[in-house]
C-alpha cells in the first residue's frame, strides 16, 4: 500500500470515529465497498 493510500485511510478512519455517532456503520461499510470496487476497476 502506498503511503498516500495509508494516509488517506488513516484520515478516513479518524473521520469515521469522529462521525460514527451521526453515520451508521453499515453506511460507512457501503461507501468503503464502493470505493474498493472503483480501485479495482
Amino acid at each position: 500500500m502506498s503511503s498516500s493510500m495509508k494516509d488517506f485511510l488513516d484520515n478516513f478512519f479518524d473521520l469515521c470515529k469522529e462521525y460514527q455517532q451521526f453515520i451508521p456503520p453499515q453506511k460507512i461499510a457501503e461507501n468503503l465497498r464502493e470505493y474498493a470496487i472503483r480501485l479495482n476497476e
